[in-house]
């Protein structure tokens, strides 16, 4: 009896840790296109949602994958506010074919504060698919 305890227990612990190292894999999901071609992804794996009284935030990344030759690839962090439908930058680098990172980009401040995006932009897009399981 006590031997099948260990392996259910085994089993248990292997399950559980085998799962946040699936949900860290990317999953990306194509939400927007530039105008000049250029693919928008949400990467749903790395989303952390916080709701609270109040507050509703996700923070997550994007890539932009670039389909003009002699463009660079990007990888986005933002944070969504869906109470007060704000988008703000965190984190920008460029990244290579393969999606690694090449180099961080400095942001501004400015860059930084949270805006409320505009009509029919893609900044619009990436805070209503961010804000849409709130």
């Amino acid at each position: 009896m006590h031997k099948s305890i260990q392996i259910i227990a085994a089993t248990v612990l292997s399950l559980a840790t085998a799962a946040p190292l699936q949900a860290q894999q990317p999953q990306w999901v194509e939400i927007a296109q530039t105008g000049s071609g250029d693919r928008v992804f949400f990467d749903t794996a790395s989303q952390v949602r916080l709701f609270d009284a109040g507050v509703k935030q996700n923070t997550f990344r994007t890539v932009t994958l670039a389909t003009v030759p002699g463009r660079r690839s990007l990888r986005s962090r933002y944070q969504a506010d869906c109470f007060k439908g704000t988008l703000a930058l965190r984190g920008l680098e460029l990244v290579n074919a393969q999606g690694t990172p090449i180099r961080d980009v400095p942001l501004d401040r400015a860059d930084k504060d949270p805006i409320v995006p505009a009509k029919d932009t893609i900044a619009l897009d990436i805070w209503r698919y961010a804000c849409a399981q709130f």
